[in-house]
C-alpha cells in the first residue's frame, strides 16, 4: 500500500504478521500465543506454551496504564490531533510570535503615512507697545486767511501697534520627491495713526508653494524605498513566524511519536521481565540438579538488567510526557501536575513516496528561510538604490505663487484676493554639495557591502537547504527499508522462542539448558521488538521531518496561516 504526501496518516503494524504465520500462530484466532502442541496434557512441559512468549501484537498496544504510580497519576488520552490542536490554540512561543508580523504592519502603515496630506493652522496675535529712542517729525501744512501755513510736528515718541495673523491650509510630500503646500492667510494689522488712510488694515493671500527635488531626493523609487522596505520587513515576519509555526509543529508531532515509543519499550520490558523472572524461577528449582551457578548467574543478571531496563523505561516516559506537554503549553495539561498520557494514535509502516528532484524543488520555493532571505536581498538593493540618490548633488527647483487682497474690513480683502488683480511669484533653485561629500559615499560603500553579503547569506541557506532535504529524504528511505530487515530479525527472534517452545513440547527431557536457552530467547526477541519500535518510530519522525524540510509541515497537516490581521495579535494559525 502507497499513499502520496498530504494524507494524514493513521494505520496499524501489520509488519509481523508472516513471522507469527511462519511461528503456526495466527494473532486473530483464540489462544494467539499457543503452539501445536497446546492442547495437550497440561503438565510441566504444556505449561510453558502460554506462559513464555513475547508478543508484538500485545506489545504495540499501549492504551493502558503503563507506570508504577499510576493509581495517582490522572489519565488523560491524547491524540495526535487533539495536540496539535492544543498547540495551536496555546503555545506561548506561537501566540508571542503572532504579534511580530502584526507590529511590522504598523510600521509599514507608520511609514506610508509620511505621504498622508497634512492639515495646518496657525492664529498668531502681536501687540507692541514701546518708546522711540529718536523723535521723528512730519510736516504739518494748514489754510490761513494769507494763503498756507506749515510747521514741523513731532511724531509720537511711542509705538503702539496690534498684528493679528491666521493661516490654515494643507501639506503633502508627493512620490517624486516634491512638496507642495496651499494656505489661506488672513492679516490684520491696527497702527494707531489716525493720518493713515487704512487703519486697521487687512490683507488676504491665497498662497501656493511647491518644492521639488531634480537630483537627491527625485524620483518614485528614492521616496518609496522606505514603503517598500518596510512591505519587506512584513514580509520577512511573517516567514519566521511561518518557520517558527513549523518548528512547532515538528517538535510537538517528534515528541508524540518518541512518547509511543517509550511506552511501547515499557511495555517490552515488563513482559520480559515477568516471563524472564519465571523461567528463572524453574532454573533455580534445578540447582541440585543440572543447573550451573553460570546459568544462574546468567539469569540473574538479565532479570537485574531488565529492572533496570524497566525503571529507566518508565522515567523516559515521564520525562518525554514533560517534553510533550512544556510544548504544547496548554494551561489545561500543566507541567508539574501528575499526569499519564495514554497515546491513542500508533505510528505508520506504510511506504512514504517521495521524489527527490520533486522534493529539492519545492523546498527551495517553500522554505520559509529562503523566502525571507530573498526579501532580505530585495532590501539591501533598495538600500543600494537610496545610497546612490543620496551621492547626488542636492539641486531643488522652488516655486511659490501669492495672491493677494486688502482693504478696510475683512470681505474687502477677500473680494479684491478673488479678483486675482494682485498676484505675486517666485521662481527659484537652490544647490547644495558638501565638498568631498564623504559621508554619502561611505553609504554606498556600505549598501554594497551588504548587498554582496546577503547574497551570500542566501546561497549559503540555499545550500543549507538542499543538504536538509537530501539528508531527510535519505533517512527516510533508508528507515524505511530497515523496518523490513528489522521486522525480519525480530520474526527471526520469534522462529526461535518458538522452535524452543516447541521442542519442549515433544520433547520428554526439560533440563537446565533447555531453560537457559530460553532465557537467551527471552531477552533476543524483546531486545529486536525495541530496536524494531524504535526504528519505526524514527520512520515517523524522518517523515515529518522531510515535510518539515521542503517548509511544507503545516498543509500537511492542514494548517495555514492569516497574514491580514485587523488588529495586533490578531495574526494566528487557523485550522
Amino acid at each position: 500500500m502507497v499513499f502520496s504526501s498530504g494524507v494524514k496518516h493513521k494505520v496499524l503494524y501489520f509488519f509481523v504478521l508472516g513471522a507469527f504465520m511462519a511461528a503456526g500462530v495466527c494473532p486473530g484466532q483464540e489462544g494467539a500465543n499457543s503452539f501445536p502442541g497446546a492442547a495437550l496434557q497440561r503438565d510441566a512441559r504444556a505449561g510453558i506454551s502460554e506462559e513464555y512468549n513475547l508478543s508484538w501484537e500485545q506489545l504495540r498496544e499501549v492504551d493502558k496504564p503503563l507506570l508504577e504510580d499510576s493509581d495517582r497519576r490522572q489519565m488523560v488520552r491524547l491524540s495526535l490531533e487533539d495536540c496539535i490542536a492544543r498547540t495551536l490554540e496555546h503555545n506561548l512561543d506561537l501566540r508571542t510570535g503572532s504579534y511580530d508580523p502584526a507590529i511590522q504592519m504598523a510600521d509599514l502603515a507608520r511609514v506610508e503615512a509620511a505621504f498622508d496630506a497634512v492639515l495646518v493652522a496657525s492664529a498668531q496675535f502681536e501687540n507692541i507697545d514701546r518708546g522711540n529712542i529718536e523723535s521723528l517729525f512730519y510736516t504739518r501744512t494748514t489754510m490761513t486767511q494769507t494763503g498756507t501755513s506749515s510747521e514741523r510736528v513731532p511724531t509720537d515718541p511711542f509705538t503702539r501697534q496690534q498684528d493679528y495673523n491666521y493661516a490654515v491650509g494643507l501639506q503633502k510630500r508627493l512620490a517624486t520627491g516634491a512638496s507642495i503646500e496651499f494656505a489661506q492667510r488672513q492679516r490684520r494689522l491696527h497702527l494707531g495713526e489716525p493720518r493713515l488712510y487704512l487703519d486697521p488694515f487687512y490683507e488676504s493671500s491665497l498662497d501656493l508653494e511647491l518644492r521639488q527635488p531634480l537630483l537627491r531626493d527625485f524620483g518614485i523609487d528614492v521616496n518609496r524605498a522606505s514603503i517598500n522596505a518596510a512591505r519587506n520587513n512584513v514580509g520577512i515576519s511573517l516567514q519566521q513566524f511561518h518557520l517558527l509555526a513549523i518548528q512547532t509543529m515538528a517538535e510537538v508531532e517528534t515528541n508524540y511519536w518518541t512518547l509511543v515509543y517509550y511506552r511501547q519499550r515499557v511495555r517490552i520490558y515488563e513482559q520480559l521481565l515477568e516471563q524472564a523472572t519465571q523461567t528463572n524461577e524453574r532454573l533455580l528449582a534445578r540447582t541440585t540438579l543440572d543447573a550451573s551457578a553460570r546459568m544462574i548467574a546468567r539469569g540473574q543478571s538479565l532479570i537485574a538488567q531488565t529492572r533496570a531496563d524497566l525503571l529507566s523505561a518508565r522515567n523516559d516516559v515521564k520525562t518525554q510526557q514533560d517534553r510533550l506537554l512544556e510544548s504544547i503549553n496548554d494551561p489545561q495539561l500543566r507541567v508539574g501536575q501528575m499526569w499519564e498520557i495514554i497515546t491513542t494514535d500508533e505510528p505508520t509502516t506504510l511506504e512514504y513516496q517521495a521524489d527527490l528532484k520533486e522534493a529539492l524543488e519545492r523546498a527551495l520555493q517553500k522554505r520559509p528561510e529562503l523566502i525571507a532571505q530573498q526579501l532580505s536581498v530585495d532590501t539591501t538593493e533598495i538600500a543600494l538604490g537610496l545610497a546612490r540618490n543620496q551621492s547626488l548633488p542636492r539641486f531643488d527647483l522652488v516655486a511659490r505663487q501669492e495672491m493677494n487682497g486688502s482693504g478696510g474690513i475683512p470681505r474687502w480683502s477677500w473680494e479684491e484676493q478673488n479678483r486675482y488683480n494682485t498676484v505675486n511669484y517666485l521662481v527659484g533653485i537652490s544647490f547644495e554639495f558638501p565638498l568631498g561629500n564623504r559621508a554619502a559615499r561611505a553609504n554606498l560603500i556600505k549598501a554594497e557591502h551588504q548587498r554582496r553579503q546577503e547574497r551570500l547569506r542566501f546561497e549559503n541557506f540555499r545550500q543549507q537547504v538542499i543538504a536538509d532535504v537530501t539528508m531527510s529524504w535519505n533517512d527516510l528511505n533508508s528507515t524505511y527499508q530497515e523496518i523490513a530487515a528489522r521486522r525480519d530479525s525480530a520474526g527471526e527472534s520469534s522462529n526461535s522462542l518458538q522452535a524452543q517452545l516447541a521442542l519442549e513440547q515433544t520433547d520428554a527431557k526439560i533440563d537446565a539448558t533447555t531453560l537457559y536457552l530460553k532465557i537467551d530467547a527471552l531477552e533476543r526477541l524483546a531486545r529486536a521488538y525495541d530496536v524494531l519500535a524504535q526504528t519505526i518510530f524514527r520512520y515517523n519522525a524522518a517523515v515529518v521531518n522531510l515535510q518539515r524540510s521542503q517548509g511544507t509541515l503545516l498543509q500537511y497537516n492542514n494548517i495555514k496561516l492569516a497574514e491580514s490581521p485587523e488588529n495586533v495579535g490578531a495574526l494566528k494559525i487557523e485550522k
